[in-house]
C-alpha cells in the first residue's frame, strides 16, 4: 500500500503539477502546542524546483502557525491526495525555510507580476523524503472552480497599504494588511514568533489583481446523476417551449396584423443591472477565525453532513515525521457531545495516528467546505487510541456497525475548536465514496474467518497489523493487542453493492453543456419540429387525416 522514496519521482511530479489543491502539517516540540493542517487551493501557488525542493506561496491567514513551528523545528508535511481518476495520497516530509515579503530572497522566487494579493512569505521545502499510498478511503470529487474571495480581500487591504504609501506617511494604515500582519500574524497560538520582517517592510505591493473577474458560483450541489436527469428534464422543457412559441406566434401576429412586419427594439430603454455587493462595502469586514471552548450545536450539525475529514498528529522528537491524513469513508467520524468526538480508524499501511497519541496524545481534525458558502473547522483535541479486541472499542463499534479493517476507535476530547473563513478552499462537488479500501480489507478479514483463532493466515488482516502497524515510521509503539485479539471478524459488508465509475464527464466540466445552452438546444429543436411537421404532413397527404 505505501512506498518511500529519498526523491520525489519524475512521474509524481507531473501529477503534483495537475493537483488543484494540497494540505500542509506542522507542530511545535511543546506537548502543550497546538498540531497545525490547513487546506491551500490558490491557483498557480505550488512550484516544484526539482525532486528534492519544492515552494509555495503562503496567502495571510487569521494565523501564523505553519511559519511558526518552522522557525521553532523546520519539520512540515506536504500532503495531496487524488479526488479524481485513480485513487492516490502524496506525502512530502521536509524541512522548512522561511522568506518573508520584502526580502531579497522572497523577490528572486515571486517577482511583482507572480505575486498573490496577501503573499506574506515563501515556504521553501528541501524534501527528504516522500511516501505514497492507495488513498482508497479518498471519496471521488469533481473539482468546479477556485474561490477569490480570499485574493478580493487581500487585495482590498493591499488598496489602503498602497494609498498610504503613496502619500508618503510614516504610520501604518490600520485597514492594510501589514496592520493584519502586526495584530494577527506576529506570534503563533502557542506563543512562537511568527512573521518578523514583513509587517516593517517598505516595499509596496503592487497591484496586479483583476478584481473585476469572474466569480464562482456556489449554488449547484447535485449529483452527476441527479444533473443528467435535470439535463434531460430542461432538454424537454425547451422542446416544449420551443413548439409551442413556434405554433403559437404565427397565429398571434396574423390576428393582430402583425405577421411579417419587421419587430421594433426601444435602444433607449434603461438596461436593469443587478448590484454586486462586496463584502468590504459599507465598512463590512468577514472576520477570518474564531475560538470556541466547545464545539458550537450549528457547527455539530455541520460536520454531520461533511463526507471525509483530515488527522494531523506529531510526535515530539524534532526529527519526528508529522503525519495528515485524509479520511473518507461513509459513517465514520461521530460526535459524541460538544467536547468529545470519535471516529473508526481503518487499517493503513502505516500507524501514525495512534503511535502519536499513545507518546502525547495530541490530536488535530480538519473539516472544510467544498460546496456552498466557505468555512474551515479545526477540533484541536487529547486523543484515545481503543483497539479492536478490548471492551472499550465494542462499546462504541458494535459487530453491525464495524467496518471492514477497523482497528481502533480514535476517541478526542477536544479542548478547542476554530474556525475560519475557508476563501481559499476551491469549490468541488461530491461523487461518490470509493469502496477499494473496504472491499480489499473485507478480502483479508475472509482470510482470518477461514483459519482457526489460534493461526495467524499470512495473507490475512492480522498478518498485516503485525507487519505494517505496529510501530510508527519513527519506531513509536503501534497496535499493541489487535494483532493477538481472539475476537473473528464478522462479514457485515455487501462486496456485491455497487462500485464507484471514475470515467463519467462531470457536468461541471468546462465540455459540458451548462441549463442555458440545453434549454436552448431543447427550444430550438421543438420550434423546428413545431414548424416543419405540419408542411411536411401536408406535402405527404396525410396533414389533418386521422388515425
Amino acid at each position: 500500500m505505501a512506498k518511500f522514496y529519498d526523491e520525489i519521482p519524475e512521474s509524481l511530479i507531473e501529477w503534483i503539477k495537475k493537483q488543484h489543491m494540497f494540505w500542509v502539517a506542522s507542530a511545535p516540540l511543546s506537548p502543550d502546542g497546538h498540531v497545525n493542517l490547513s487546506p491551500k487551493g490558490t491557483a498557480d501557488s505550488f512550484h516544484v524546483v526539482n525532486s528534492h525542493r519544492v515552494w509555495y506561496q503562503d496567502l495571510t491567514g487569521s494565523g501564523v502557525e505553519t511559519i511558526s513551528h518552522i522557525r521553532e523545528n523546520g519539520r512540515i508535511t506536504i500532503l495531496f491526495n487524488a479526488f479524481e481518476g485513480p485513487p492516490r495520497i502524496l506525502r512530502l516530509f521536509g524541512i522548512g525555510t522561511v522568506y518573508e515579503y520584502g526580502t531579497q530572497e522572497y523577490e528572486s522566487l515571486i517577482p511583482p507580476e507572480t505575486r498573490k494579493p496577501g503573499s506574506r512569505a515563501a515556504i521553501v521545502i528541501d524534501v527528504y523524503q516522500c511516501q505514497t499510498s492507495c488513498g482508497y478511503a479518498v471519496p471521488i470529487y469533481d473539482f468546479v472552480t477556485h474561490r477569490t474571495q480570499l485574493l478580493r480581500l487581500h487585495n482590498s487591504r493591499e488598496s489602503y497599504d498602497r494609498t498610504s504609501d503613496a502619500t508618503a506617511s510614516t504610520e501604518i494604515d490600520q485597514k492594510g494588511l501589514k496592520a493584519h500582519w502586526i495584530r494577527n500574524n506576529s506570534r503563533s497560538v502557542d506563543g512562537l514568533p511568527g512573521l518578523l520582517t514583513a509587517p516593517h517592510s517598505k516595499v509596496t505591493p503592487a497591484s496586479n489583481f483583476d478584481k473585476e473577474g469572474p466569480r464562482p458560483k456556489l449554488h449547484h450541489v447535485q449529483s452527476r446523476d441527479e444533473n443528467a436527469l435535470s439535463s434531460g428534464v430542461t432538454l424537454a422543457v425547451g422542446f416544449a417551449l420551443g413548439a409551442l412559441v413556434a405554433t403559437a406566434i404565427p397565429h398571434i401576429l396574423s390576428a393582430t396584423g402583425n405577421f411579417g412586419m419587421a419587430s421594433t427594439v426601444c435602444l433607449d430603454a434603461p438596461i436593469v443591472q443587478r448590484k454586486r455587493v462586496d463584502w468590504h462595502q459599507a465598512g463590512q469586514t468577514i472576520p477570518m477565525a474564531k475560538y470556541y471552548d466547545e464545539i458550537p450545536e450549528s457547527l455539530i450539525e455541520w460536520v454531520r453532513k461533511q463526507h471525509m475529514f483530515w488527522v494531523a498528529s506529531a510526535p515530539l522528537g524534532p526529527g519526528g515525521h508529522v503525519n495528515v491524513s485524509p479520511k473518507g469513508t461513509a459513517d465514520c467520524f461521530h460526535v459524541v457531545n460538544s467536547h468529545q468526538v470519535w471516529y473508526q480508524d481503518l487499517t493503513g499501511s502505516g500507524v501514525e495516528t495512534i503511535s502519536h497519541i499513545r507518546e502525547n496524545g495530541r490530536v488535530t481534525i480538519l473539516f472544510h467546505s467544498f460546496e456552498g458558502p466557505p468555512r474551515i473547522l479545526r477540533l484541536y483535541g487529547i486523543g484515545t487510541v481503543y483497539e479492536y479486541g478490548t471492551q472499550d472499542y465494542e462499546s462504541l463499534i458494535s459487530p453491525e456497525t464495524r467496518k471492514p479493517g477497523s482497528r481502533a476507535a480514535i476517541v478526542i476530547d477536544v479542548y478547542q475548536c476554530q474556525t475560519s473563513c475557508g476563501y481559499a478552499v476551491p469549490i468541488y462537488d461530491f461523487v461518490t465514496h470509493r469502496t477499494q479500501l473496504l472491499r480489499w480489507l473485507d478480502t483479508r478479514e475472509s482470510c482470518d474467518r477461514a483459519t482457526a483463532s489460534t493461526e495467524i493466515n499470512p495473507k490475512g488482516l492480522r498478518a498485516y497489523w503485525m507487519l505494517k502497524n505496529l510501530s510508527s515510521v519513527d519506531g513509536l509503539p503501534g497496535l499493541l493487542t489487535a494483532p493477538d485479539s481472539k475476537v473473528t471478524h464478522l462479514g457485515v459488508f455487501d462486496k456485491e453493492g455497487p462500485r464507484p465509475k471514475l470515467h463519467r464527464l462531470s457536468p461541471r466540466d468546462g465540455n459540458a453543456p451548462s441549463t442555458g445552452a440545453t434549454l436552448a438546444v431543447g427550444f430550438a429543436i421543438g420550434a423546428l419540429v413545431a414548424t416543419a411537421l405540419p408542411r411536411i404532413l401536408s406535402v405527404t397527404g396525410n396533414f389533418g387525416i386521422r388515425a
